[in-house]
């Protein structure tokens, strides 16, 4: 059908290439390259495809194209457009085979013949290729391009590794469908597909199916123990431990809304339901609070979705008129009124050929070739289109909702334009509510998404988070914010000082200092001549009454006297004065050293600070900086003593803070959540702190340990049917074949056979029973073991039916016929069997080659078969025709003599079987599926020969009964 429609539009081209040939005028001497047009017009076609427009409905303007191409230039257009359909329609195909989904492509789509062609070539190229086969399309082929996308997926397949794709089956997967696809474990992967592993000690082989014993350099299998899913290895005791997936992580449950219970070698998610929340109208409760409802995300709101807007407000909505600027093709925008108008195309010249009347329809026209005495039949419009489509030249086009409404998702959500509607992501930052359908922002502090550093806290922000540093930088720093780190602060600059003239500030890390504008004056200096030696020394003036005058008995008044601790000689030189000879100006205790110019006293015994030495200065004594007042503490504090000096102490719960103060210890903000549990809030108080139970849970016999409440017992009647308690809360159960309700308390049946019903829960007729459903049959039925099955009941062995003499009955999918032998013409009813009839006279006269000829007997079988019956390759049996030994040569036939097929239903012909013949033996086989129903009449004749004459006939009338009913 498709080369047939490509041949059609083939000749359609060729046609309307020669009229534009025919047309086509020298212009200023130079005639136009018809193949630049072409090429240009080509282009266009195709990047028109590639928005995937549909083809017909090209609207670009033809400027650069002469008046006389344009017909060719737009079906050249429409031809390049389609093309890059089909493309697009074949890739499209191909990926939805190697994902494993459903070749039927839903809708009506430019080239989808070709999506699903393509779809099918690479999923059986998939499949060939995942059972090791070669990749060849000998001895069969399709045809390009299907040959070439067969031999791709089919050797793509053999190099995927261990993952093995093939087309998407049913819902259960390709491992529970095919238990022995793998030796040893399968798992299915997204996609449809599925994956072959080994156990631990095992190796997967080249086949990507087999597991084969891994060995060592001995070549010796190196047996290891495995484990089940949810299970682990302990290789101290060789035993197979349970795995705890809510500890490790592994488990999938929703921290907001469910609690993770751990099973033995699995786990289960227990919904969280918060209690009922009365909201106001706008509003609706969520996570235990009243939230905002977004009347125009779920479609709530009363607006105009053409003309206006629909803006969310907090518990409201409002639509806003929209402001049309634009409008779609074949419309044109009038100012005055502010709506798009339909422009008549037919007033323009040369919107239609010669020979063809222009009709204006809205959004676009019609060329109707005008014919002669006969009427002129239009076209069949579309009147309507469905949900995500709009009407235009006749067709339906898919609506970009996206451009079309701004507020088709929320602020938190991207915008994706799909064929037929729309889909609207989560912005990064935000995760999907699958309660609400609502992207709800991340709390990437709260699930440990962030890269915070340890010395800072990370606070949330809608759609982000950011970093604060948690230690302050400490005096005469500041914290940049930007680079988070403590820059210095200049005091000098900020006039933070203390400094007065004539000292001037000075900056230092952290701090400052006060320095002095100008040092003092270099004392003058003068040169001193004595008996020893010749120096230039500062002359200092001696301090009045330092030492007295008669110390000096050498002292010459006509020199200079000498400094500090110097006296002169005889010889008039300036010597030290050795003051610890002279007389004891040092304690008792303490040994006096003289020195150049003046002398120390060091102490025999040397304490360390906080210390003291006795009255003998013989040891080292503790002072009690408390007893003796040197101890400062602050008001609120308590003085104690230690060895060396004294602590300042505060009352408990209490630590010294600013300016020596005491202040309060928050043991919460310290400790977190170690000083409370988790279902506890801690509450500090002045000195201390206490424990307040969280809802669902209250106070034991230790106040500060929280225990659960069991509402379950302590509510009776809480919930409709099952009630159960977990840690902190509880939630409401029902029994099978029931689901709570919206108020998460009351249980409401669930229809099985309309919620199930693409599960085929019953084979016949499914009934919705309170808490369950029951299969029924219809009748001619009856109900199989399994309670789901039909089994066709027959009426031939159970029931009082067909009682003529000679009525022959025939069981049928659901009922029975009964058929009336009647034998021809010199043959009576066979009284041994029924469905026999035996030739009166048997004898024929010697020569008589026509009495040979008639059968001996006619025998009448009757067979029913299901419609589309699942065949072998080699076809199946239906009826063997085993003649007697005693002859030298039995020849079998087949002829076809009638079929009654009803009007919708493809009749049989002879090639759907086939007589496979032996020496004494015939089968007949059945090589296509039929369809039903329909009513064939097939009739076998065997001739027996003997001495190479005919000896004798006999006829077998098979009929064949092809049901509605399919297996």
């Amino acid at each position: 059908m498709v080369l047939k429609r490509f041949v059609m539009r083939g000749q359609m081209l060729l046609l309307v290439l020669l009229v534009a040939v025919a047309l086509v005028r020298p212009v200023h001497g130079e005639t136009i390259a018809i193949e630049q047009i072409l090429s240009l017009c080509c282009q266009d076609g195709e990047e028109w495809g590639l928005q995937s427009r549909t083809c017909s409905s090209y609207n670009k303007s033809l400027e650069l194209v002469p008046a006389g191409l344009h017909g060719l230039c737009l079906s050249t257009i429409e031809i390049c457009c389609s093309k890059q359909h089909k493309i697009y329609q074949c890739t499209a195909g191909q990926i939805a085979a190697r994902q494993g989904l459903s070749c039927s492509l839903k809708g009506d789509h430019s080239g989808s013949e070709f999506y699903t062609d393509c779809c099918e070539a690479c999923k059986i190229g998939l499949v060939v290729g995942s059972s090791a086969n070669k990749c060849s399309v000998e001895p069969f082929a399709f045809g390009s391009p299907w040959d070439e996308i067969y031999e791709s997926c089919c050797n793509d397949i053999k190099k995927e590794g261990e993952i093995i794709l093939l087309g998407g089956h049913d819902e259960q997967g390709l491992c529970d469908q095919f238990p022995t696809i793998c030796s040893q474990v399968c798992e299915n992967v997204e996609g449809g597909s599925y994956v072959c592993k080994c156990h631990p000690g095992f190796e997967l082989l080249d086949d990507k199916k087999t597991c084969a014993p891994v060995s060592d350099d001995d070549n010796e299998a190196v047996e290891v123990k495995s484990c089940g899913k949810g299970f682990k290895l302990n290789r101290s005791t060789d035993k197979c431990e349970d795995v705890n997936e809510c500890e490790t992580g592994e488990a999938t449950c929703n921290p907001a809304t469910q609690v993770c219970r751990n099973t033995r070698g699995s786990f289960h998610c227990v919904d969280i339901l918060l209690p009922d929340i009365a909201c106001d109208a706008g509003y609706a409760p969520k996570n235990g609070q009243c939230e905002d409802v977004n009347e125009c995300l779920e479609q709530l709101d009363a607006c105009d979705r053409e003309k206006e807007h629909c803006l969310n407000g907090r518990g409201n909505y409002s639509c806003l008129p929209k402001a049309v600027t634009m409008c779609q093709p074949g419309f044109a925008y009038n100012v005055s009124l502010g709506v798009c108008e339909d422009v008549d195309e037919c007033e323009e010249d040369g919107a239609c050929d010669e020979g063809y009347i222009c009709v204006n329809i809205e959004g676009s026209y019609e060329c109707i070739a005008v014919v002669k005495n006969y009427p002129n039949p239009p076209r069949k419009k579309v009147e309507t289109c469905t949900p995500g489509f709009r009407r235009h030249n006749d067709q339906c086009v898919d609506i970009d909702e996206c451009a079309a409404d701004k507020n088709a998702c929320d602020s938190n959500q991207m915008c994706t334009n799909e064929i037929g509607g729309f889909r609207c992501d989560c912005k990064i930052g935000f995760n999907l509510d699958t309660v609400t359908n609502a992207c709800v922002d991340i709390n990437e502090c709260q699930v440990n998404a962030h890269e915070c550093l340890e010395t800072q806290r990370c606070d949330n922000t809608i759609g982000s988070y950011t970093c604060i540093r948690l230690q302050s930088c400490g005096t005469g720093y500041t914290l940049n914010a930007q680079t988070g780190n403590c820059d210095d602060d200049d005091e000098c600059a900020l006039g933070r000082h203390n400094c007065q003239p004539p000292f001037e500030c000075f900056n230092t890390k952290g701090s400052f200092r006060c320095r002095q504008v100008s040092r003092y004056p270099v004392p003058i200096t003068s040169l001193t001549t004595t008996t020893t030696t010749t120096t230039a020394r500062p002359v200092y003036q001696p301090r009045p009454n330092a030492y007295p005058a008669s110390r000096y008995s050498s002292y010459q008044p006509q020199l200079p006297p000498c400094g500090i601790g110097f006296e002169r000689n005889s010889m008039g030189a300036c010597v030290d004065i050795d003051e610890c000879a002279r007389r004891a100006i040092c304690h008792r205790h303490q040994q006096c050293i003289n020195t150049n110019g003046s002398y120390r006293c060091r102490d025999l015994l040397t304490c360390p600070v906080g210390y003291r030495g006795n009255e003998n200065f013989t040891e080292c004594l503790d002072i009690d900086e408390c007893a003796t007042g040197e101890a400062v503490c602050g008001p609120d504090q308590t003085c104690k003593n230690k060895k060396g000096g004294y602590v300042c102490v505060c009352p408990p719960g209490h630590m010294i803070g600013r300016n020596k103060r005491c202040e309060d210890i928050d043991e919460c903000a310290m400790h977190g959540t170690k000083v409370c549990q988790q279902n506890s809030h801690c509450i500090n108080t002045i000195g201390s702190y206490r424990c307040d139970c969280k809802e669902g849970f209250k106070n034991g016999p230790n106040e500060m340990i929280c225990m659960d409440v069991d509402e379950c017992k302590e509510i009776p009647g809480l919930c409709h049917q099952r009630c159960l308690n977990y840690w902190g809360s509880y939630r409401c159960g029902c029994h099978p074949g029931y689901r709570l309700s919206y108020n998460n308390r009351t249980c409401d049946d669930v229809d099985e056979c309309e919620e199930y019903k693409s599960a085929n829960l019953c084979v016949g007729i499914c009934e919705n029973t309170p808490g369950s459903y029951a299969c029924r049959c219809p009748p001619g039925y009856k109900l199989g073991s399994d309670g789901r099955r039909c089994i066709d009941i027959d009426e031939c062995q159970t029931e009082n039916v067909c009682n003529g003499r000679h009525d022959i009955c025939t069981n049928i999918g659901g009922s029975y016929r009964c058929t009336t032998i009647e034998c021809p013409y010199g043959y009576q009813h066979d009284v041994d069997r029924r469905n026999h009839c035996e030739r009166i006279n048997r004898y024929c006269d010697v020569g008589d080659v026509e009495c040979l000829r008639r059968p001996h007997s006619y025998s009448y079988n009757f067979l029913t078969i299901a419609s589309n019956l699942l065949l072998p390759p080699v076809g199946r049996g239906l009826f063997s025709l085993t003649g007697p030994t005693s002859f030298q040569m039995i020849d079998f036939d087949l002829k076809l003599v009638s079929v009654d097929a009803a009007p919708h239903v493809r009749p049989v012909d002879i090639h759907y079987f086939r007589l496979e013949k032996q020496a004494t033996v015939a089968q007949l086989n059945l090589l296509k599926s039929i369809e039903g129903p329909q009513d064939i009449e097939l009739e076998l004749s065997m001739q027996v020969f003997q001495n190479g004459e005919l000896y004798g006939t006999n006829v077998f009338k098979l009929f064949l009964m092809i049901s509605a009913y399919e297996y």
